[in-house]
């Protein structure tokens, strides 16, 4: 099991985001806020707290690595239904105690969003220093540079038995795209299944480690 270092400057997270060392930027990608509220909507009987922890754990991670900006590498949002008013509120308290430039990069539910805070910044390329760029949609992904997106919300299972597995949220290179997975508490994962050429990178005991082929 190898460091991961396909950049100088770029270092994966346990908790599920990328930080740019050489920008002190943190990208994190898929925090579907107002899902719950979105199925609340339909008459579901889903448990609100999930923006607020979300967005908890994001504030969290932006002060422990003194972030100077942060990017979030689309679907900030997940469905028109699911912009309330306390989401708007949640969004505005957010930014306020982060203090810092924040970029969204707009994902495929992002743009079925009417009026996005001028505040994120929206556009759909973020091109960075160094080789390094954000798209949500790997598929998006155009040029040599290293680019870090969403969207697939990748997961990886590894066998521990006969008929049964782990399963792992993880980061998935391959090319010249990055995925990383979805932050959200509520926005589920699918499976991947690696081609050879792949690398998959996963968070156990606090620790990014690479997974050997044969495993995945």
């Amino acid at each position: 099991m190898t460091p991961f270092s396909p950049h100088p400057s770029l270092k994966l997270l346990p908790e599920g985001a990328a930080f740019l060392t050489n920008i002190a930027t943190l990208v994190v990608a898929d925090l579907h806020l107002g899902k719950s509220a979105a199925f609340r909507a339909k008459g579901l009987p889903v448990p609100e707290g999930d923006t607020a922890r979300d967005l908890g754990r994001m504030r969290a991670l932006v002060e422990k690595h003194a972030a100077a900006c942060l990017v979030i590498a689309g679907d900030l949002f997940h469905a028109p239904s699911g912009i309330t008013p306390e989401l708007h509120e949640a969004m505005d308290a957010f930014l306020d105690a982060i203090g810092i430039p924040v970029t969204l990069v707009l994902g495929n539910h992002d743009v079925k969003i009417r009026g996005i805070p001028p505040r994120l910044h929206p556009v759909k390329r973020l091109d960075l220093a160094e080789g390094l760029a954000v798209v949500h949609d790997p598929a998006d992904a155009t040029g040599d540079s290293l680019h870090l997106c969403g969207h697939l919300h990748p997961i990886v299972k590894i066998p521990d038995g006969r008929r049964t597995s782990l399963r792992f949220p993880c980061f998935l290179m391959r090319g010249n795209t990055l995925a990383l997975p979805s932050f959200g508490s509520f926005t589920g994962g699918a499976v991947m299944h690696p081609k050879p050429e792949d690398r998959v990178f996963v968070a156990l005991r606090d620790q990014i480690i690479e997974l050997p082929g044969n495993l995945v």
